[in-house]
């Protein structure tokens, strides 16, 4: 055999093998170097904390589905890395004015490889709320190109990891889809610790979406807890009903729509907190750069 025929055959198997290694590679992230349960934990020790617009006893929280800086324009059509930065330039203005203690994020990437920006952490630092929990609920790709999201907390205040539990219905890794988790911090509110839970449940099947609730609520048992983001249930759905029931939460449980597209405009996005505590104010933003409205609830804190 020939040197030529023997490069030729070298060419040939080395083409043969790749897509083998991208699988290869693509299940290695999925099954190692994804799925993280844990909490992932920043602290932006170089971000000057915002002042708050809460006195002494109280606590203003926003939560907002952020809908990926609408990054993702379906298929394997991406916008650009100054599109998703213009937006999410707006959303940060948007938050910043409302001088929150804690934000809750839905829908918020971590990493983008066709147009890599780190969602959580800008906001974060735009906001000046430099203590970060994510959570994850997909993470596909290869190790050095994939998407990564979920949900995450932005917080005034130091934040303890808890879990970043897997919902009912979750799906192989491969599927991003519906893939739900929810993520569980703790900080500390009147001198206690509060369980802070970022969600965004089930949006196909109403029936899966409240056994999350109970999952949720099971979850929580009889410690104090925050409970805030998009719920994809309408105030008169089961999973809200089964909230307000529990007697364990404040909150508006009925109010404005959160949630518009096209002619549609629905109540979807929450914020509970412990039944001890007072809803002193909620309101949605008028603001459409996502097709989540911000909702501001402020609370006094017993």
């Amino acid at each position: 055999m020939s040197r030529r025929t023997r490069r030729v055959l070298w060419v040939v198997a080395a083409l043969g093998s790749l897509p083998l290694l991208v699988v290869g590679l693509f299940a290695l992230n999925g099954l190692a170097l994804a799925g993280r349960q844990a909490p992932r934990m920043q602290h932006l020790a170089d971000v000057p904390v915002a002042a708050s617009r809460s006195p002494a006893g109280e606590a203003t929280f926003v939560s907002y589905n952020i809908a990926k800086g609408f990054a993702h324009r379906g298929g394997l059509k991406f916008e650009s890395r100054e599109f998703v930065l213009a937006k999410l330039r707006r959303m940060a203005e948007v938050i910043r004015a409302e001088q929150p203690d804690a934000v809750f994020l839905s829908e918020a990437l971590t990493e983008l490889a066709p147009c890599n920006v780190d969602q959580v952490e800008y906001l974060a630092r735009e906001c000046g709320l430099p203590h970060v929990a994510a959570g994850e609920n997909y993470n596909v790709g290869l190790p050095f190109a994939r998407v990564a999201g979920g949900n995450a907390i932005l917080s005034r205040t130091p934040l303890t990891p808890v879990a970043n539990i897997d919902l009912a219905g979750r799906k192989p890794f491969w599927v991003t889809g519906n893939n739900r988790r929810a993520l569980f911090v703790s900080a500390e509110f009147g001198g206690r610790p509060v369980l802070m839970a970022a969600l965004h449940n089930d949006s196909f099947d109403m029936r899966n979406n409240l056994t999350q609730a109970q999952q949720l609520l099971d979850f929580v048992g009889d410690r104090p807890a925050i409970l805030a983001g998009d719920f994809n249930n309408r105030p008169e759905n089961a999973s809200i009903k089964l909230i307000r029931d529990t007697g364990k939460f404040c909150g508006a449980f009925d109010g404005p729509p959160t949630f518009f597209e096209g002619t549609r405009a629905e109540r979807l996005d929450y914020i509970f907190a412990p039944a001890g505590w007072e809803l002193l104010e909620s309101r949605v933003v008028a603001d459409d750069t996502s097709d989540h409205r911000p909702l501001v609830c402020r609370f006094k804190v017993k």
